[in-house]
């Protein structure tokens, strides 16, 4: 698989986080961005999270991967809300509880 098509499949969470994390696992950090996360796909994550579909913990993983890649870009003119959406998701520890968290999160994307 390419870059390209390893980090589309990331951003819009469509595969397990196990294959996920092998996809991107293959890959080297050091490249421009090749795709570009938009607010929508963080939305439909949370979304997803939701209604029951993923829990807390596979949203933690997602960001995980998601977060400090050179090669993921941000929609332009939304950079700092969905890098720190990113970071809150990726970081509950830090953030806090994604039930908590996660309407918060949504209204700043929306």
């Amino acid at each position: 698989m390419s870059r390209e098509a390893i980090l589309s499949s990331l951003i819009r969470f469509d595969a397990p986080i196990p294959k996920l994390r092998a996809g991107v696992g293959s890959l080297t950090w050091d490249s421009d961005p090749v795709v570009t996360l938009a607010r929508r796909d963080i939305v439909a994550v949370l979304e997803r999270f939701s209604t029951g579909e993923i829990d807390a913990l596979t949203v933690e993983d997602w960001a995980n991967l998601v977060e400090c890649r050179e090669d993921i870009g941000f929609e332009l003119g939304y950079e700092d809300v969905i890098h720190a959406a990113i970071h809150d998701l990726a970081n509950p520890l830090l953030s806090g509880e994604l039930r908590v968290l996660a309407p918060g999160i949504l209204a700043g994307l929306r």
